[in-house]
């Protein structure tokens, strides 16, 4: 997968191109109406969203650390019923396009003090995202982008009260971050991603770390970085077998 980028007039051209494909899909199945917010009245709200937030990266207007929120929450919600669209008309190829703008736009806002309180298609996203990397300087830096998306996070996300749910976007988004940090293989990175981490989900620790031990036994991983994984174990040790 390629690099993401962050340019509001690139992410909207990226969304733009996938709503073209929803909506030449439904004119073929005619599977969603146009009642609510269908295809062609999402494409003219997604125009709406991304002219407004070309307006805010240009410094031509400003929003107040509340209204920048709300601006988030709408503009992810939208994307929500794009990834809905998809999945009623079945188009599988735009997943990884859908994923990108999903990952990017959340960056755009992080970026910009916004806090966000909808992170359901942006944690599975970046889970995309780091399942179709392999190069390590790519984990790394997606490692560092999923950090900012954290810090941008609702106190009600980061309180993470219930944990019933173990696919619960926050749980998702920390996890996959301490996986692209140990893909990567550079200590540095493992060793904050993993103090972060440890903070976030204190309860998941011991099994993370057990697990990544496990993966390394077969792999040929360098001493430095076996050396990072066993000072979490011993840090986080893992419940004995009852």
């Amino acid at each position: 997968m390629s690099t993401l980028t962050f340019g509001i007039d690139s992410i909207s051209d990226s969304t733009r191109r996938i709503m073209q494909a929803a909506i030449a899909a439904n004119e073929q199945s005619q599977k969603l109406t146009e009642d609510g917010l269908g295809p062609l009245a999402l494409a003219n709200a997604l125009s709406d969203f991304f002219q407004i937030a070309s307006i805010l990266e240009n410094g031509i207007q400003h929003l107040d650390h509340e209204q920048m929120a709300e601006f988030a929450e709408y503009g992810i919600d939208l994307l929500d019923r794009l990834a809905y669209q998809l999945r009623q008309l079945e188009i599988l190829e735009q997943r990884e396009n859908m994923a990108r703008v999903y990952a990017s736009i959340s960056v755009w806002f992080a970026r910009r003090d916004a806090v966000l309180e909808n992170l359901e298609g942006v944690a599975d996203s970046f889970a995309w995202v780091v399942n179709g990397l392999t190069e390590r300087a790519e984990l790394a830096k997606i490692c560092h982008l999923m950090s900012e998306v954290i810090g941008a996070a609702s106190e009600k996300l980061v309180m993470d009260e219930d944990r019933s749910n173990p696919w619960r976007p926050w749980r998702v988004l920390n996890l996959n971050a301490g996986i692209a940090a140990t893909r990567s293989l550079d200590p540095q990175l493992m060793e904050q991603t993993f103090d972060i981490l440890g903070h976030n989900l204190p309860y998941d620790m011991p099994g993370f770390i057990a697990d990544g031990k496990r993966q390394m036994i077969t792999q040929n991983v360098p001493d430095e970085i076996r050396e990072v994984m066993d000072r979490y174990a011993k840090k986080w040790p893992a419940s004995p077998p009852h």
